[in-house]
């Protein structure tokens, strides 16, 4: 356990050391991610989904035109998530990171969509990876890739949230 404490600290050293606005923006993501983590955690799904945004079939969405240059807050974003979830204690994976970003994104005026997905058949996802997750979460921003990418074709998706 000590080894892994200290692993953490390393890495949380190296983001305080980013300083500014960068280390501002990781400190953000990780408090943010945190706290998703807690919540789905320890929330029934119907809870955490309040906080997803207002639900939409699927399709029923409008595919976004992409930007011709990438919206740099969703750039910024997507990266300080990333780089929060990989030096943090505990896990933070895709649906935590995808609420997190979500919640940096409408902070700072950005619309994005919060997609949910499961694989097509789940016991051949089983077969091939027993650890895999049972379904997937990814979040875009006007067309812009920001977390959960890429996403594997095998995956249906049955929600997103506005």
């Amino acid at each position: 356990m000590t080894g892994r404490i200290a692993l953490a600290r390393r890495k949380l050293v190296s983001a305080w050391r980013l300083g500014g606005r960068r280390g501002l923006l990781v400190a953000e993501a990780s408090v943010l991610l945190l706290g998703a983590r807690i919540a789905v955690a320890m929330l029934p799904f119907r809870r955490v989904a309040r906080w997803l945004g207002r639900p939409v079939s699927p399709s029923a969405l409008v595919a976004p035109v992409p930007r011709e240059r990438p919206d740099d807050r969703a750039t910024m974003v997507s990266w300080a998530v990333r780089f929060a979830a990989g030096r943090l204690p505990v896990e933070a994976v895709c649906l935590p990171q995808a609420m997190a970003a979500r919640a940096m994104l409408r902070r700072r005026g950005v619309a994005a969509t919060l997609h949910l997905g499961v694989w097509r058949d789940h016991r051949t996802a089983a077969a091939i990876d027993p650890d895999a997750p049972p379904a997937h979460a990814w979040l875009e921003a006007a067309g812009q890739r920001v977390t959960g990418y890429p996403v594997d074709p095998a995956l249906v998706e049955v929600a997103a949230f506005v």
